[in-house]
């Protein structure tokens, strides 16, 4: 492998050259039929020029017959080369509303995040049929959660009768013990446990990592997850939106813990 050099390209480089080793007149433009690129990007991604574009990346993967670890790297490669995020900003003032424990409702249940959420939707009619049928839920199910975000002030009817966002964005509280975060947290947990069999592997991604570490680096630890989701917002609330997602990072120890940080 060509030091400094995506690991995509050097795989796609590789493939080419042998390719063209069993027969000398194999042509660039027969590659790129061959990988379902056109020929003008594929000699651009050769030259360093620009990256595959992120939504070949699974078929050109497939054509070069990858195996499933030399897949992940591939795909690995092109993200870290498409989104660097030291390269993503965020603000650095928190505008946001934020909830305390009287909106125990609001925080404890998925489908008023969710709600909030599809004011961002370009296709959003801000009816209740249309939250009915963009989140899965019941009509009894939609004018329960629409009428807990009235009466929390986090809605209002517009003169049109159309449904109306109050506050651009919300969040809650950070570090502080609450109950409604419990029982959010422990919903976005059984979503997940339905969400990993319903959703093909292409739009979802769960992963872990198994760590040894230093408890005295958990505060620093925490501001990075933070300052990621941040980063993870701003990268893909750029755009037109289409849906709405949830993301969810697990940190916790699996040993027992023989001393706490004061």
């Amino acid at each position: 492998m060509n030091i400094g050099q995506a690991y995509y390209l050097t795989k796609i480089k590789e493939d080419l050259s042998l390719k063209q080793r069993n027969n000398p007149h194999y042509s660039l433009r027969a590659y790129a039929r061959d990988v379902g690129i056109h020929p003008a990007t594929l000699s651009q991604i050769l030259k360093g020029k620009r990256p595959l574009p992120l939504k070949d990346s699974e078929a050109v993967a497939l054509k070069l017959n990858l195996g499933p670890k030399e897949k992940t790297l591939f795909v690995e490669s092109l993200l870290r080369n498409k989104s660097a995020i030291d390269q993503i900003k965020i603000s650095d003032f928190d505008t946001r509303l934020m909830l305390d424990e009287s909106y125990y409702q609001i925080i404890a249940e998925w489908e008023h995040y969710a709600l909030l959420e599809l004011f961002h939707l370009q296709q959003f009619t801000r009816t209740p049929e249309d939250v009915a049928r963009l989140l899965d839920l019941t009509m009894n199910r939609t004018e329960v959660v629409i009428n807990n975000l009235l009466v929390c002030g986090l809605l209002e009817v517009d003169p049109e009768g159309k449904l109306q966002k109050v506050h651009s964005d919300i969040r809650t509280t950070e570090d502080i013990s609450s109950q409604a975060l419990k029982e959010s947290h422990k919903e976005t947990l059984d979503l997940g446990k339905e969400k990993i069999e319903q959703i093909a592997i292409d739009m979802r991604d769960f992963s872990s990592s198994t760590l040894a570490i230093d408890l005295k680096k958990i505060p620093e630890a925490k501001i990075i997850i933070r300052e990621f989701r941040q980063k993870m917002a701003a990268l893909l609330e750029d755009g037109d939106k289409t849906d709405v997602y949830q993301l969810a990072i697990q940190f916790y120890p699996l040993t027992k813990l023989e001393k706490e940080i004061h």
